[in-house]
């Protein structure tokens, strides 16, 4: 099939006949004369079929219409006879529509036959890649139609690379527009202006996965506060996976996994779960580990995934105590440990895993379990009576009722007690997963200054301010190696590259690397639960980037003491009242 994509001139003697074999027609020339005539068709003959261009309206481009109006289709429309004899526009859609929006009868036209020995897959990709080719130096696609096309030549077997190449795109813009490009959704808000395309290819890269709640998280967050979102929206996403791959191993034991928490509801007497320290068996002895493992098939198991790190053996996942563990084998792997010890190997530090047992109400009697309070008498003692006769005292003064309502109170207290526990602990782990969130998205922003070849005018004073304040800043731990990632350098030969830049570098770049040195610092401090302490060198840090148009979210301004942590919406944390979020407009 041709690859031509300049406009065919055909010869003048040409007699137009749709019905001729394509290759009795003469190659384009580029003679002057052969512009006044050549062969024509009907454009009602014509089929537009696919075509990367989905969106046109004569309006929107008048010096086009206005010109085929006043003299006609000038430039000859590529067709393709195709086999069954239809004849397929693969160069010309707009003149066609606007010939027949015209009621014109003639339009110019080349006409060459389908070539059966090419694969259909390659023959897609050829035509969007020379539709695409074509437009791009006409009236330009839209960005929508241009993605579409591009998903279109991935999901037919061409790869970014040679996608890229064809249409001379760098590879990172291939896949971002082939990821929306696959999305209705994203294609749409491309369309509509309201999102940029890097904002679009998040939201498609969702939306083709099938995760609605990303895609409208997404499309509610404030603009401002896109990146954030989409950064907590990744976090949360990568908790999900951690924690099911907690649960694997409890699922593969037979028991089944909670995906969310019995609230406080379920302490009831009427409630369908009921909490493993809660039930004992037929002796009354309380529900251990050893007989849930025993049973798997009753059980419920709620994983919480803990702050701190723990060290477990390496083949059963048991809590190990690191006293236990000769730690000199772990350099010297052959040598023995010590008497009473451990091998170094046999253990490896892990996110420490909570797990709490429930199980349904309706399978206690086939568990062979109760719960703690059963009886009345269960519930005296010979101190509550005089005559030690349990049921005299139950039957005479109620003492039985009375003492079993306080046994459920107080296990009412208890599950309080540990739900709200259980919630203070939630709560900070949201809070550190905003502030890690907000690490990704101040990350991104401060790499995106510090690629800049000069300083913003803001940066004299705040360096100045800086090492006047925290005269050690440079020289703290981590500093530097923090530095050198917001610049994009990573490796043992980093120092030595920054330096040999420094070398070359003109001296408005010199200073922003300067200013990267102590953004870098300062990152380094501003941990994910900055929002627990007011840092004096972090809150000059994220003053600094507001300054420059950081949008800061909650956690950032309860670090500036702006705000208070308890008062951050841990599920809806951009629903902060607007003034407290307000920002100053970047100077």
């Amino acid at each position: 099939m041709s690859h031509d994509t300049d406009t065919p001139v055909l010869d003048p003697d040409t007699i137009p006949d749709p019905d001729r074999d394509s290759t009795s027609m003469p190659a384009p020339t580029d003679s002057a004369a052969s512009v006044q005539r050549g062969p024509t068709l009907d454009p009602a003959l014509l089929d537009i079929a696919d075509n990367v261009r989905e969106n046109f309206r004569l309006e929107d481009h008048p010096d086009v219409t206005e010109s085929i109006r006043e003299h006609g289709v000038r430039s000859p429309i590529k067709v393709i006879r195709m086999p069954d004899g239809r004849l397929v526009v693969r160069d010309g859609q707009v003149r066609t529509l606007t010939a027949l929006a015209f009621a014109q009868t003639e339009v110019p036209v080349w006409v060459t036959d389908f070539d059966p020995s090419v694969d259909a897959a390659e023959a897609e990709i050829e035509r969007i890649t020379e539709q695409i080719t074509v437009n791009d130096r006409r009236i330009p696609l839209t960005d929508s139609d241009r993605a579409k096309g591009i998903a279109q030549m991935l999901d037919l077997g061409a790869s970014v690379t040679q996608v890229a190449r064809a249409l001379q795109t760098k590879r990172d813009d291939i896949k971002r527009a082939g990821k929306i490009g696959a999305s209705d959704t994203a294609r749409n808000l491309v369309d509509e202006g309201q999102y940029d395309l890097e904002q679009a290819a998040i939201i498609a890269e969702y939306d083709n996965l099938g995760d609605t709640d990303a895609v409208e998280r997404l499309m509610r967050a404030n603009r401002s506060w896109f990146s954030y979102e989409a950064n907590r929206i990744a976090h949360d996403r990568a908790e999900a996976r951690a924690y099911l791959t907690a649960a694997l191993p409890y699922a593969e034991a037979g028991l089944g996994i909670l995906t969310d928490y019995p609230d406080l509801g379920y302490y009831t007497d009427k409630a369908p779960l009921i909490v493993a320290a809660e039930l004992v068996d037929a002796d009354g002895t309380a529900v251990d580990i050893s007989h849930i493992h025993a049973h798997p098939g009753f059980w419920l198991v709620w994983l919480e995934i803990g702050e701190d790190m723990v060290w477990v053996e390496v083949d059963t996942g048991a809590l190990v105590d690191p006293d236990t563990v000769d730690w000199d084998t772990r350099d010297h792997p052959d040598t023995e440990p010590a008497e009473g010890l451990r091998h170094a190997r046999e253990v490896e530090q892990r996110e420490q895993v909570l797990a709490e047992y429930f199980l349904p109400r309706d399978q206690l009697d086939a568990a062979g379990l109760f719960e703690r309070e059963t009886t009345d008498s269960d519930d005296i003692t010979a101190e509550d009576t005089d005559s030690g006769d349990t049921h005299g005292v139950g039957e005479s003064g109620g003492g039985g009722d009375e003492l079993a309502a306080g046994r459920r109170a107080a296990a009412q207290a208890e599950a309080e007690r540990r739900e709200d526990e259980r919630l203070a602990r939630r709560r900070v782990r949201e809070l550190n997963k905003q502030g890690e969130a907000a690490k990704t998205t101040r990350v991104e922003f401060v790499t995106a200054l510090l690629a800049r070849k000069t300083p913003p005018a803001q940066a004299a004073v705040f360096l100045a301010h800086a090492l006047v304040a925290h005269s050690g800043l440079l020289g703290e731990y981590h500093a530097f190696s923090s530095a050198l990632k917001l610049l994009g350098l990573s490796g043992f030969g980093s120092r030595e590259e920054l330096i040999a830049t420094i070398e070359t570098a003109k001296p408005a770049r010199c200073q922003v690397i300067v200013l990267a040195l102590v953004l870098g610092a300062y990152e380094n401090r501003a941990e994910k639960d900055l929002w627990r302490y007011a840092d004096r060198g972090v809150r000059l840090y994220l003053e600094f980037l507001r300054t420059l148009g950081h949008q800061l979210v909650p956690v950032e301004l309860a670090a500036l003491g702006e705000i208070n942590s308890d008062d951050i919406d841990i599920d809806n944390p951009t629903a902060t009242t607007e003034s407290t979020t307000q920002q100053p407009e970047a100077a």
